[in-house]
């Protein structure tokens, strides 16, 4: 009984890794076309679409070309990130070296950033600020 348990560990083991580890396709909201608008729009260059496809267990986001790897946020890391969002809100986000892609409610207030998403989407660059982004695709 003892070895067969064993046998099937190596098994049972990367099921409970796949379960815990942030997976960028469970409820993938993220993957899309997205162009910024309000403000952001007007720095934005002509044909400068942010496209996100979902890629092993993150996104690749491409802008002008370029492509960057984007990583799940995980809710810990949400709930220091962006303190007092409610659960139902369904905050979702991906990290890069460079910015910050979330998808949340819209309407959606972030009272400490002084910011509320109409369109449900928006990036937030450290040294930026937060730009509401809207969905093309």
């Amino acid at each position: 009984m003892k070895r067969a348990l064993m046998k099937h560990a190596p098994v049972a083991l990367l099921l409970a890794c796949a379960l815990t580890s942030p997976q960028a396709s469970a409820l993938d909201r993220l993957s899309g076309v997205y162009r910024p608008v309000g403000d952001a729009a007007a720095g934005m260059p002509v044909g400068g679409e942010l496209r996100v496809t979902a890629e092993g267990r993150g996104w690749l986001a491409r802008f002008r070309g370029e492509g960057l790897a984007l990583l799940p946020v995980t809710g810990l890391e949400l709930a220091g990130l962006f303190p007092g969002v409610a659960p139902e809100a369904g905050l979702q986000c991906a990290v890069s070296p460079a910015f910050l892609l979330c998808s949340v409610a819209p309407g959606t207030r972030f009272e400490d950033k002084d910011f509320t998403s109409t369109t449900g989407y928006f990036t937030a660059v450290s040294d930026s600020g937060i730009f509401e982004m809207q969905r093309v695709d």
